[in-house]
C-alpha cells in the first residue's frame, strides 16, 4: 500500500493539529508505525485521550477516497518527507504534514518568496499598492505568496502575473474549489504560472476558522511579509504576527490616518514590528542576500512607476537599510526609590488581585474559549474537553484572542492577560 495513504490517514484526523502530528512523527517515526501502534503503546507515551482515540481509529477509507479524488482531479500530494516539500516551510513549529497542489509549485530555493497580505475591503489606494508591489517585486526575482481573497490578496496576485512572475495562492479550503467564486479566472492564471495549494483535502469547505490557521502557511513559505492595508483585527495582522514570531522580516505600507483599513499597518510600523515600505527597493535591499542574481533596479523602478503616467520623473526615495530596531531598556533615572521597610503604621495587607473580566463585545467561539481559560482550562486539550470544540477551531480562536491582547500562549499553556 502507498505510504501516502498513511500520511493522509494521519493528516485528515480533525483531532490532530499540525504541531501534534509533527511531535508524533518525530517521537514515533513514520505514519505507518503510528498506524500499527496499539492503544497500550500510545497510552505509555502519555498521549491525551483525545489523541489516543484518534490514532486508534485505523479506518483507511477516507484516506483512500482522498487519494482517488486527487488522482481524478490531477491534484498533486506532497508529504513533509518528500524532497519537493519546501524546506522553508519545514522550519515553522507546525508545518502542514500534507500539501495538496494544483499547478506547479515554484522552487523556493532558487527564488525566495514574499507574502503580500491585506484586507478584503481594501481602498483604491490599497489595491493600487498591492498590485504595484506585486508586479515590482516579481520583476526583482521574488515569488509572490498570498491567499487569493478579494481585495489586496487578489491585487497582489494580478500584479505579479502582469509582470510575468510566479505566484502561489494558499487556500483555506480544498484546492478543487475556487474561493471566492468570482476569482476563477485568476485561479486559472495562477496555476499556469505557479500553484494553488492547501493543507486541507479536496472538498473541504472554506469555513471561517480555517483562514487564520491557513495564514501560517502563507508566512511560512515566505522570507518576508508585506502588509498593505489591515484593520486592527484582521487576518493580515495575524499573518504579520506569525511572521514576526518566526524571525522573518515584516514590512508595512503606510496608510491614511483616517481610514480604518490603515490602522493595523500603521500600528505595526509604530510598534517597530514592521519596517516601513515606501517602495519595492526597501524590500529588495533588505532581502538581496537571498536572490541568486542581482535585481535590475532600473527595471524594478520602471514597473513600480508604470501606473503613475507622467510622474515617471519622481525622485526615488532612499531605500530602508536592513536593520532591526532594538528596544531601549527601561530606565529608572529620576524615579524615586521605594522604601524597603515602610513604617509599621503605613504597612497594609496586600490587596486582592482584581478579577479578570472578559470584554463585553467578545462573542462566539472566542468567548467560549476565553471562558474556558477563566475556569482553569489552560491547554487546547483541556479547552476541548470543557467546550466540546474541535482542536483546529480552538487554535484559530486562540490566535484571534492573542491578536486582541486578551490571551497569551507560552510553552503550550494559555493564560488571560
Amino acid at each position: 500500500m502507498s505510504k501516502r495513504v498513511y500520511w493522509l490517514w494521519l493528516a485528515s484526523k480533525p483531532d490532530l493539529e499540525a504541531a501534534v502530528i509533527r511531535r508524533l512523527t518525530e517521537s514515533f517515526g513514520t505514519p505507518e508505525f503510528l498506524y500499527g501502534a496499539e492503544r497500550e503503546v500510545l497510552l505509555k507515551a502519555g498521549l491525551p485521550k483525545r489523541q489516543t482515540d484518534a490514532l486508534c481509529d485505523k479506518d483507511l477509507s477516507r484516506a483512500e477516497h482522498i487519494l482517488r479524488v486527487c488522482e481524478e482531479k490531477k491534484i498533486s500530494i506532497l508529504t513533509i518527507e518528500d524532497s519537493a516539500y519546501p524546506d522553508i516551510l519545514r522550519e515553522i513549529e507546525d508545518p502542514p504534514p500534507v500539501l495538496y497542489v494544483r499547478g506547479r509549485l515554484p522552487d523556493l530555493e532558487q527564488m525566495p518568496a514574499i507574502a503580500i497580505v491585506g484586507t478584503r475591503s481594501a481602498s483604491a489606494y490599497g489595491l493600487r499598492m498591492a498590485e504595484r508591489f506585486g508586479a515590482a517585486l516579481a520583476k526583482a526575482g521574488f515569488i509572490i505568496v498570498s491567499g487569493m481573497a478579494d481585495g489586496a490578496d487578489a491585487a497582489a496576485h494580478r500584479g505579479c502575473l502582469k509582470a510575468g512572475g510566479k505566484t502561489i495562492a494558499v487556500l483555506a479550503g480544498g484546492v478543487d474549489t475556487c474561493y471566492p467564486k468570482k476569482n476563477e479566472y485568476l485561479m486559472g492564471d495562477i496555476m499556469l504560472s505557479g500553484a494553488v495549494i492547501s493543507e486541507n483535502p479536496p472538498g473541504t469547505a472554506n469555513e471561517g476558522f480555517r483562514f487564520p490557521i491557513r495564514n501560517r502557511i502563507i508566512t511560512g513559505l515566505s522570507a518576508a511579509t508585506l502588509v498593505v492595508e489591515a484593520p486592527a483585527r484582521s487576518g493580515a495582522m495575524i499573518s504579520a504576527r506569525l511572521a514576526f514570531e518566526k524571525g522573518r522580516e515584516v514590512f508595512a505600507v503606510p496608510g491614511a490616518l483616517d481610514i480604518a483599513a490603515s490602522v493595523g499597518g500603521n500600528q505595526l510600523i509604530r510598534d517597530e514590528i514592521a519596517r516601513i515600505a515606501t517602495q519595492p527597493m526597501d524590500l529588495v535591499h533588505g532581502l538581496s542576500h537571498l536572490l541568486k542574481t542581482e535585481p535590475q533596479e532600473a527595471l524594478v523602478r520602471k514597473v513600480w512607476l508604470r501606473e503613475l503616467g507622467g510622474y515617471s520623473s519622481l525622485p526615488a526615495p532612499e531605500p530602508v537599510r536592513p536593520y532591526r530596531i532594538e528596544r531601549s531598556p527601561v530606565t529608572t533615572v529620576g524615579v524615586p526609590k521605594k522604601r524597603t521597610e515602610p513604617p509599621k503604621e503605613q504597612a497594609r495587607p496586600p490587596e486582592p488581585l482584581p478579577e479578570k473580566r472578559l470584554p463585553d463585545d467578545l462573542e462566539g467561539t472566542e468567548r467560549q474559549v476565553a471562558e474556558a481559560i477563566v475556569h482553569g482550562a489552560d491547554t487546547i486539550d483541556a479547552i476541548s474537553e470543557r467546550t466540546g470544540l474541535p482542536a483546529a477551531e480552538i487554535a484559530s480562536a486562540l490566535t484571534l484572542l492573542e491578536i486582541s491582547g486578551i490571551v497569551e500562549q507560552q510553552a503550550g499553556r494559555c493564560m488571560l492577560l
